[in-house]
């Protein structure tokens, strides 16, 4: 089960193209590893902030003792003990936690030097602000709108995927929603 998430920065320049992942890529591999150790790469490509996938998110990474197996590990490619990270690049890495929180039981999210003897994701990297980014109000999830029999409902994007209140989604589609209080459940009529 996965716990915790894991923020890395690559110590290196981001070249703004589509070109870290697979230099990270092959750096991994020539240490013998059977793959990335990461599991999301965070790098500009075209000018545009992208997620790339490394690791599935269910698998054991190897980027960080003591937290390979309970951990989802997100590498921003960029040198954070030298530059430091924009307010896009936090933002956007806070969406994708908030994401794999949706998919996981996240109790902590945490720098690498929060649990091994590195200075990485670099000094300049604000573990604080991202943790905040993550719990704080949604104006980090996208509004999305769904027409449903004439009637628009407002919800949210997460992953690709539009959530909208149950109420008024049953409720648009003229059924009903009773709760029951005794066994805590929800009955769409």
């Amino acid at each position: 089960m996965k716990t915790y998430i894991v923020i890395h920065h690559s110590a290196t320049p981001d070249g703004r193209v589509f070109r870290n992942f697979d230099a990270i890529l092959k750096d991994h591999l020539a240490r013998g590893w059977r793959d990335i150790g990461y599991h999301w790469i965070v790098e500009y490509a075209n000018n545009e902030l992208i997620a790339i996938p490394g690791r599935n998110e269910n698998d054991v990474a190897a980027g960080c003792k003591g937290r390979n197996v309970d951990g989802i590990h997100i590498c921003v490619v960029g040198n954070f003990q030298e530059g430091v990270p924009t307010d896009e690049q936090y933002r956007f890495v806070a969406q994708l936690c908030r994401g794999i929180k949706c998919r996981h039981p996240i109790l902590e999210i945490g720098g690498h030097r929060d649990y091994d003897a590195t200075l990485c994701p670099g000094e300049n990297f604000d573990m604080d602000l991202l943790r905040e980014l993550v719990k704080g109000d949604d104006d980090l999830l996208q509004d999305v709108k769904v027409a449903v029999k004439g009637k628009e409902i407002v919800g949210k994007l997460i992953d690709n995927k539009a959530y909208v209140p149950v109420r008024e989604l049953v409720e648009a589609l003229n059924y009903k929603v009773v709760w029951d209080e005794n066994d805590r459940s929800v009955t769409i009529k």
